[in-house]
C-alpha cells in the first residue's frame, strides 16, 4: 500500500477520572509500542499540572482491508473536584471552562479508575454528569481500569464493570437523548503496558466510527 492508500483521521480523546487514576500517564503509555525497562521509573516520575494537558498518539489501523492512519490528540484536564480545589487550584470544571474554546468536540471519553480503588470507581458518576458541555451525539465511551498490574488489590470487580458500563449507559442516556454514541470497558496497566495495545486500536476504532466514515469490506 502506498501513502495515498492510506486516510488520515485525527480524534480527540478525553481521560477523565479522580486524581491519581494515572490518566496523564495513560496518554503517555498509549504512545510505546513496546514498553522500556525502566517505564516504571519514568511513569513514577511524571509530573502533573492543573491544566489542560496534551499529548499525540499515532495509530495506523487496518479494518476490513482498508488502512488508516489516526492520530489520537490526548486532552487531560486535572482530577480535582471544584467542591476539592483549594483557592489558588484549578478543578476540572475551572480547567473545561478555560479551554472550551478549543474543545470543539470529543470523540472518545475514557472514564478512568482504579481496580484497587473503589472509591474512584464509584466516582464515574459525578464525572460523566460533568461532561455534558463538551459531548456530542457520537461522543464514544470507555471505562479504563487503571493498576492491573496491582491486580491482588482488585477491588472493582468483573461484575461491577459490566453493571457500571449499563448504568453508565443509562446515564449517558439521560444527560442527552440524542446520543448515539458506543461504550465498552477494558483494564489496563500503565507500568508494563498490559492491555494498552489493545486499548489503542479500541480508541482509534471509535475515532472512526465518530467520524462517520463508512467502512465495507473490500471486494476479493
Amino acid at each position: 500500500m502506498s501513502d495515498m492508500d492510506v486516510q488520515k483521521i485525527t480524534g480527540f480523546v478525553m481521560p477523565i477520572g479522580s486524581g491519581a487514576v494515572g490518566k496523564t500517564s495513560l496518554a503517555l503509555t498509549l504512545e510505546k509500542q513496546t514498553i522500556p525497562l525502566d517505564w516504571e521509573d519514568t511513569i513514577r516520575k511524571v509530573q502533573k499540572t492543573l491544566n489542560l494537558e496534551f499529548n499525540y498518539v499515532v495509530d495506523p489501523i487496518q479494518i476490513k482491508g482498508h488502512l488508516f492512519q489516526v492520530t489520537h490528540q490526548y486532552l487531560v484536564p486535572p482530577g480535582q473536584k471544584a467542591i476539592e480545589v483549594a483557592e489558588k487550584g484549578r478543578s476540572f470544571e475551572d480547567v473545561i471552562e478555560i479551554y472550551r474554546a478549543i474543545i470543539r468536540r470529543v470523540d472518545v471519553i475514557l472514564l478512568s479508575y482504579k481496580i484497587n480503588d473503589l472509591d474512584t470507581y464509584h466516582e464515574i458518576e459525578y464525572w460523566v454528569e460533568n461532561v455534558n458541555g463538551i459531548i456530542n451525539d457520537k461522543t464514544n465511551f470507555i471505562l479504563v481500569g487503571t493498576h492491573l498490574d496491582a491486580i491482588d488489590k482488585r477491588e472493582v470487580t468483573d461484575e461491577m464493570v459490566k453493571s457500571g458500563v449499563q448504568y453508565v449507559t443509562s446515564l449517558i442516556r439521560n444527560i442527552r437523548p440524542t446520543w448515539k454514541g458506543h461504550i465498552a470497558s477494558l483494564e489496563v496497566s500503565n507500568i508494563n503496558g498490559e492491555n494498552t495495545a489493545q486499548l489503542r486500536k479500541m480508541i482509534s476504532g471509535f475515532i472512526i466510527l465518530a467520524t462517520g466514515i463508512q467502512v465495507n469490506s473490500e471486494d476479493r
